[in-house]
């Protein structure tokens, strides 16, 4: 477990010793550039050999480092007294031995690390969808899903139990969407190929802009309670996927998303997961991405502001103003 805290409205962040894993991610690195904005003194940890200039350009000194090693995650986490623990396989891609070894795995050697190292706070990213995507309620922060068989899913479910247990603070985020985010790139490539498709009209995408998600972090750092979590999420303005999509679709003047049933959107991502295989990329549509993209009911995210005093800022219409800036920016975007 980890030392007690000092007065929850008083925790501090200018000047201590954060320690960001998966910090060459596009969440890792905006927790990275608002800590270091804080004024902490910033390590960000990432086991891509190529992620260190990303790293350094958020003001956080970058570590090579890969979380499931045991020991290389104690030498890099000697000292912190701060750590957010972003990093895992994120997704509708990969195999469930790769994520139970990363997501359940990696989350046990950090919370190892950050026990044997005295760090006084941790914060674990999880995601909403340990609720799961059949449950057509309003679903309170304490509801859990049954295995489902999906690898990234029942991963995230099992370290987000794990990190509740050992005393960490859960933030459960929604949707990140936001300059650089998959809800960004992939759904611009699909309306740019005319793929865009959802199981319903009304199956709910748990919206948020990846600013709001980190000031949730820095308030879980500052007076997040030990073994809670947290969904996080623009509750205030709900969207369904399709709606969603089809801003994308209008920003390359494609044809809008279409209806189809979980199981022929299963059909359909299967179908492009074997082309993939054949060309050697990356299916931009998955047989798991048909239940991504088909949530039944939504969670309540009254925790995070009642007990953290979280609000978000930006709303979906400023949120995608941004992205497709962001987007026209780097050329993706005519």
């Amino acid at each position: 477990m980890y030392k007690s805290p000092v007065a929850a409205e008083d925790s501090a962040i200018e000047g201590r010793t954060a320690l960001v894993t998966g910090a060459g991610g596009f969440i890792g690195g905006a927790v990275c550039r608002r800590l270091a904005a804080e004024g902490a003194e910033v390590v960000g940890l990432d086991a891509a050999a190529d992620a260190g200039e990303r790293i350094r350009a958020t003001g956080a000194a970058p570590s090579h480092c890969d979380i499931t090693d045991r020991e290389a995650t104690a030498r890099a986490l000697d000292g912190a007294e701060l750590v957010v623990h972003t990093a895992a396989i994120v997704g509708d891609h990969g195999s469930m031995e790769e994520h139970v070894r990363v997501n359940v795995g990696g989350t046990a050697s950090v919370l190892d690390a950050a026990a044997a190292a005295g760090a006084e706070r941790v914060v674990h990213l999880s995601s909403v969808v340990v609720y799961g995507y059949d449950d057509p309620s309003h679903q309170d922060e304490s509801a859990y899903r049954r295995v489902c068989g999906m690898p990234y899913i029942d991963t995230k479910s099992a370290s987000d139990r794990i990190a509740c247990g050992r005393g960490a603070v859960v933030i459960r985020p929604g949707d990140v969407y936001g300059p650089g985010s998959v809800w960004v790139r992939r759904p611009l490539e699909l309306a740019r190929a005319g793929r865009l498709t959802v199981s319903s009209g009304d199956s709910i995408m748990l919206a948020v802009y990846v600013d709001d998600l980190v000031e949730a972090i820095v308030c879980a750092l500052r007076r997040g309670e030990r073994g809670q979590a947290y969904a996080v999420w623009n509750d205030a303005e709900p969207v369904t996927f399709e709606d969603y999509f089809n801003r994308f679709a209008a920003m390359v003047g494609g044809r809008p998303a279409r209806r189809l049933p979980r199981r022929l959107g299963s059909a359909l991502g299967a179908a492009m997961e074997a082309g993939a295989r054949l060309s050697g990329r990356s299916a931009p549509f998955t047989r798991h991405a048909a239940i991504l993209v088909d949530r039944r009911g939504t969670v309540s995210a009254a925790r995070a502001r009642e007990q953290l005093g979280w609000q978000p800022q930006v709303g979906l219409d400023e949120g995608l103003r941004r992205s497709e800036d962001w987007l026209r920016a780097e050329g993706m975007l005519g």
